[in-house]
């Protein structure tokens, strides 16, 4: 099996353990080997967490000698965001602001993978704290979508490292956050599963913070069980995908802002998936949702809350070392200067009306569907030096995920095929704040008739 085991799911190596045919010191040497061999330019992992990864694989290996496995991923390795605490080490988010801040324990999150036997592998890099829907980060490094291999394309962002880590086969899962489309994005560009989980369902305890309103933590996979696997061990919510069918659903796809500017081979792919969840039993009814259009608005004019409070974080070590920044990221953070108190205020309360109104116009509804990304990854030289081609590519890379977390929406999205180019495309369903267990057992029923 050992040559499967690049791009194997988190449970099947799981399950390979449980039954005997891996030890999991093998299996982990294996990733580190892998990393060391096919990461050398440290695009994908800011650094390795080596010893810790070895030790915690021996005692996985002991525990599955004697029959006491902690859980299904006992033993198997993942790799975290480099926003995540690890004890001992360097919480950076990927920005020289942030070189000096040593983790003095784990986050929450961690030790909570960790007393279920998950291996760390390392810390992947990111945008530079987690401002930038696109992965691009010249000064800690750019992994390049491996779906390309002739053209350097985007990541997807701001969890680039968690995506590529996955996709080529560099670690079994990852962990990432989602403030407005961080895990999403990449999860769709990589051809992978990406869960944004509800705000609060996950503890953001010793996570580096960008928008506390908006932070989320999440996984990105193979499948859906991985994801869900990963949702019960991080929240202590069980998340049961089994026995779903599609006819147990019905879904609204919205004929407003969502599809606005499509590349059209993104657009061909998400009608044929639509098309064929309908022809297996899914309900689809298309209508237009207005409070889409009123949260994208406030999103991105006037008083954005992200802006705002991502500049109420960092503003002011970002005002006195932007030279020290990626031009077109430090610029962004700049913009929270224009705002006040009172601006945020007043759109934390009509974010919250339009929540009201968005829940009164999907209600009888389990999930939302839409594309994830409106663009194929773009290419990343000219994204370096060009702000305007940044700005945009950035604004359509974000724009439909963005609408979840504004709204406090759970989301999930599935590789669906590929676009004109060849690169992997992602169908996102939303559902309601909370609801993510029937979220996960939608997106299980999806997936096994996009698969048959």
């Amino acid at each position: 099996m050992t040559d499967d085991w690049a791009h194997q799911p988190a449970l099947a190596l799981g399950a390979a353990i449980e039954s005997g045919r891996a030890d999991p010191r093998e299996i982990t040497d294996y990733f580190l080997n892998r990393i060391s061999a096919e990461d050398q330019d440290n695009t994908v992992y800011v650094r390795l967490t080596t010893d810790r990864a070895k030790q915690e694989a021996a005692e996985a290996a002991d525990r599955a000698k004697t029959g006491f496995r902690r859980s299904p991923l006992d033993g198997v390795p993942l790799s975290w965001k480099e926003l995540f605490d690890v004890a001992g080490e360097p919480s950076t988010a990927c920005s020289n602001l942030l070189t000096k801040n040593i983790a003095t324990k784990d986050a929450l999150t961690l030790e909570r993978l960790t007393r279920a036997g998950a291996v760390l592998l390392g810390k992947t890099t990111m945008t530079e704290l987690a401002f930038s829907g696109l992965g691009i980060n010249p000064i800690f490094g750019t992994p390049a979508n491996p779906h390309d291999p002739d053209i350097a394309r985007a990541p997807g962002g701001s969890s680039s490292g968690a995506g590529v880590s996955v996709a080529r086969g560099l670690a079994a899962a990852a962990l990432g956050t989602d403030t407005g489309g961080s895990v999403r994005i990449p999860a769709a560009w990589n051809g992978l599963v990406g869960l944004k989980t509800s705000w609060g369902r996950v503890p953001l305890d010793g996570t580096v913070p960008l928008s506390p309103s908006l932070d989320t933590i999440g996984p990105l996979t193979h499948t859906v069980a991985d994801a869900a696997t990963l949702f019960s061990l991080l929240s202590g919510a069980t998340a049961d995908i089994h026995n779903v069918s599609l006819k147990d659903h019905a879904v609204l796809v919205p004929d407003n802002l969502v599809f606005d500017g499509l590349d059209a081979g993104i657009a061909k792919t998400i009608e044929q998936a639509i098309h064929t969840l309908g022809a297996k039993g899914l309900r689809i009814i298309h209508k237009p949702l207005p409070a889409l259009d009123e949260i994208q608005s406030l999103a991105w004019e006037g008083a954005s809350i992200l802006i705002a409070e991502a500049y109420g974080l960092w503003g002011t070590d970002v005002e006195r070392r932007q030279n020290e920044m990626f031009a077109s990221v430090a610029s962004r953070f700049m913009m929270g200067k224009r705002g006040s108190a009172p601006d945020l205020a007043a759109g934390l309360l009509l974010r919250e009306a339009i929540q009201k109104r968005y829940a009164k116009e999907t209600e009888g509804y389990d999930a939302v569907l839409m594309p994830t990304v409106a663009i194929s990854p773009p290419e990343i030289e000219p994204l370096l030096t060009d702000d305007a081609a940044y700005g945009h590519a950035n604004s359509m890379a974000l724009r439909n995920t963005t609408l979840g977390n504004q709204l406090g929406l759970c989301a999930l999205t599935l590789p669906v095929g590929s676009d004109a180019l060849g690169l992997p495309v992602g169908l996102m369903m939303q559902a309601a704040p909370g609801k993510d267990e029937p979220l996960l057992r939608l997106g299980r029923a999806m997936e096994m008739a996009l698969a048959n």
